[in-house]
C-alpha cells in the first residue's frame, strides 16, 4: 500500500528535516577560547609563554612565542598551562570567575570552605588567572578502556579536585514563547510544531573530580555522583551544601562543597 502525503505533511516533513540538518551543523561547531597571556609547562618540563587559543573540542593549545612563531600543542605533549586576559565573545554567554579576588586563591579554597561563595558576576575579572591540568580520560565512554590525555579546568584545591570541561551549545529559538523559547502550537503551524528562529549559544559545563592517583570520576549527576565518591562524609556535605544554600550545578558553588569534602578528609578520625 502506497502512503500519500498531503501537503501540509509534506511541508512538515521537509521542516523537520531541514531542522535537524540544521541543528546537527551547530552542535559540531568548534569552541575556541583567547587568553590574552598563557604559561604552559610542557609534559618534558619546559616552559613556554605568550597569547594563547584554546581550540577545546580538539584538545589542542596555540600559542603565539615571542618570535611570532605559533607553536600548535596536543594534550599528550602538556602537563598543565594557565591563562588570563580572555578576549571575551560578547556573543557568547559570559563565564563565571572562580578566583577570590581578596587573595587570589581557588574559590572554595581550604580558607573559605566554611564562607559562602559572593554573587556570581556578570562579566568575569579577565585579569585572574584560570589553570588547566591534563588527565588520561575514556570521554565519557564508559565502555571502552581507551583513554588519552584532555584539557580539564581546574576548580578547586585538593587533593581531590573539581574539574570542568566546556562544551558550545546551540539552542534553536521557536516562535511561541513570551522569551521565543520552545513555542509550541502556534498559529499557522502544523500539528503544533513551532518554526525555528535562529539559535542561541549556550555554554554548558561537564564537571568531574580528579583523583590522587590522577582518575577522572565522571560527574553525570553532581549531587548523587559527588556523594558517592565521598561517601563515608556524605551526610556532612549534605548538611553544608543545605545550610549555605549551595547548589551542586553551580560550577563556584559545587567548588565550596568539593573543599569542604576535602577538608572532612584531611581530619583526624574521632
Amino acid at each position: 500500500m502506497r502512503t500519500v502525503l498531503t501537503t501540509s505533511a509534506l511541508a512538515l516533513v521537509l521542516n523537520l528535516l531541514a531542522t535537524g540538518a540544521a541543528w546537527a551543523q551547530r552542535t559540531s561547531s568548534s569552541f575556541v577560547q583567547q587568553f590574552a597571556g598563557g604559561t604552559v609547562l610542557l609534559a618534558n618540563g619546559d616552559t613556554i609563554e605568550g597569547p594563547l587559543a584554546l581550540h577545546r573540542n580538539e584538545d589542542v593549545i596555540l600559542v603565539t612565542l615571542s618570535n611570532n612563531t605559533v607553536s600548535t600543542l596536543s594534550a599528550v605533549a602538556v602537563q598543565s598551562f594557565a591563562v588570563k586576559g580572555e578576549r571575551l565573545d560578547r556573543n557568547r554567554n559570559q563565564y563565571d570567575d572562580f578566583y577570590d579576588a581578596r587573595m587570589g586563591y581557588y574559590y572554595g579554597s581550604p580558607g573559605f570552605y566554611n564562607m559562602t561563595p559572593r554573587p556570581r558576576r556578570t562579566t568575569p575579572d579577565t585579569s585572574l588567572v584560570r589553570v588547566f591540568r591534563v588527565y588520561r580520560w575514556n570521554h565519557d565512554n564508559d565502555y571502552s578502556d581507551f583513554k588519552s590525555p584532555a584539557f580539564f579546568e581546574q576548580l578547586s584545591s585538593g587533593p581531590t579536585i573539581l574539574l570542568r570541561r566546556e562544551s558550545l551549545v546551540q539552542r534553536p529559538v521557536s516562535y511561541g514563547s513570551p522569551y521565543g523559547f520552545g513555542g509550541y502550537g502556534g498559529y499557522g503551524y502544523p500539528y503544533g510544531v513551532p518554526r525555528t528562529m535562529g539559535y542561541y549559544t549556550e555554554i554548558k559545563d561537564n564537571f568531574y573530580l580528579g583523583t590522587p592517583t590522577g582518575a577522572v570520576i565522571t560527574l553525570r549527576n553532581p549531587k548523587k555522583d559527588l556523594l558517592a565518591a565521598f561517601r563515608q562524609q556524605s551526610k556532612q556535605i549534605e548538611k553544608y551544601a543545605k545550610e549555605n544554600q549551595l547548589d551542586y550545578t553551580n560550577a563556584r558553588e559545587l567548588a565550596f562543597i568539593v573543599n569542604y569534602a576535602n577538608s572532612l578528609q584531611s581530619q583526624p578520625r574521632q
